[in-house]
């Protein structure tokens, strides 16, 4: 599949979009919250909290130039 970079740009400055990435950006701050208070006190949540927000930042830092032609 092929994306352009306008077909990207379009899509990015979509409101759907917009309020999708809004909406992801208060998750990853309030997994960080999560982490601030209880880090230490469940070696596996801390590992599930550190991951979402690895995850989200992946998504978020996402460019056109990382979709490959198959």
């Amino acid at each position: 599949m092929s994306i352009s970079r306008s077909e990207w740009s379009d899509w990015k400055l979509n409101d759907i979009t917009r309020a999708f990435y809004v909406a992801c950006e208060q998750r990853v701050e309030d997994a960080k919250d999560i982490l601030a208070s209880s880090a230490g006190l469940d070696p596996v949540s801390d590992n599930f909290y550190r991951g979402f927000i690895a995850a989200y930042a992946e998504m978020t830092e996402f460019k056109v130039d990382d979709v490959e032609e198959d």
